[in-house]
């Protein structure tokens, strides 16, 4: 009894211990604040300088390079870090979420206004504007084969119609030692009658990234496909670059019926059949669809068509009050 319980304890011990990072490379928490400075960097980069070319590469590499001399950690151990995390590619997802979750809050304290992305958060899966993504809303890309594409799928139900528009977003954050940023997103729309709509997108930079889809107004959505690959150039095979996407969302939209839209016969036929018929001393308003009914003079007949401001030739008589 007492050597089964000893093993299960064992068990329970192995399993609550999660392997610790080799003391070679850098730990979590350091890692998170290297990246953290690291995309601070970045933005810094895009302010002082030009935006494109080989500027902007410099900057971008001299700002690198300052932060990894703030915490005393040369190239080479960086990228024998990132070798490491691309292996243990959960533990690398889990310190980006936390970045991110910084770099958002320091975005709010800033005062900066609700964007695109958010704005959509609040909406649930119904309604004309819904968020129907039910899947991952975070993934870590690399280069590697088995970790460089994230496939996406939805199926859709009976709250889809025809003429729904979508919107396809997610903020991506990119992070290499140079060369070319590259990723590509594919969605194709599959409707009914096996009709299909395909949008491709590249994206080369941090920040929010969208793609439409179409609007189809033949045929209800039945399903979406398609794909977030992350492109390594044979040319950069070198270079060590990740990819993290995060705020997954596919919103719908409903189209809503316009007002002054001409209606069909079957519409026009069944409005005919529910109107209220004319009757003898009454006059239908059309403006306010109630009727009228005239006392005292002379009654107007229907028949006559006579408008509702005229009145009969013969005045109202009035009662003398004893």
């Amino acid at each position: 009894m007492k050597n089964s319980l000893a093993i299960v304890l064992l068990v329970i011990f192995m399993i609550g211990c999660k392997p610790s990072v080799p003391s070679q490379f850098i730990q979590p928490g350091e890692l998170e604040d290297i990246l953290y400075d690291y995309h601070v960097a970045q933005a810094m980069a895009l302010e002082d300088g030009s935006k494109s070319g080989e500027t902007h590469n410099i900057n971008r590499n001299t700002y690198f390079l300052a932060v990894l001399k703030k915490y005393g950690i040369t190239e080479a151990e960086f990228d024998s870090s990132l070798v490491y995390y691309y292996s243990h590619a959960e533990r690398l997802k889990t310190i980006y979420q936390k970045v991110r979750e910084r770099l958002n809050d320091d975005a709010k304290a800033l005062g900066a206004s609700v964007g695109d992305l958010n704005k959509y958060s609040v909406y649930s899966a119904t309604g004309d504007t819904a968020n129907v993504w039910q899947n991952e809303t975070d993934v870590l890309l690399t280069p590697l084969p088995t970790n460089n594409r994230f496939d996406i799928y939805v199926k859709a139900d009976t709250s889809y119609y025809k003429g729904d528009t979508f919107l396809f977003q997610f903020m991506s954050d990119f992070i290499s030692q140079g060369g070319s940023k590259d990723a590509i997103v594919c969605l194709v729309a599959k409707y009914d009658g096996d009709s299909i709509t395909q949008t491709t997108n590249h994206i080369s930079i941090t920040g929010q990234a969208q793609v439409r889809i179409p609007q189809n107004r033949e045929g209800t959505l039945k399903e979406l496909r398609g794909y977030i690959y992350l492109n390594n150039n044979e040319r950069d095979a070198e270079i060590r670059r990740m990819l993290f996407i995060s705020q997954i969302q596919l919103i719908r939209f409903h189209q809503k019926e316009q007002a002054n839209e001409p209606k069909s016969n079957e519409e026009l036929k069944k409005d005919s059949m529910s109107r209220t018929p004319d009757t003898p001393g009454n006059h239908i308003d059309t403006t306010g669809h109630r009727t009228i009914k005239r006392i005292g003079g002379k009654v107007l007949p229907a028949d006559t068509r006579t408008p509702i401001h005229q009145v009969g030739q013969k005045p109202l008589k009035l009662k003398k009050q004893p």
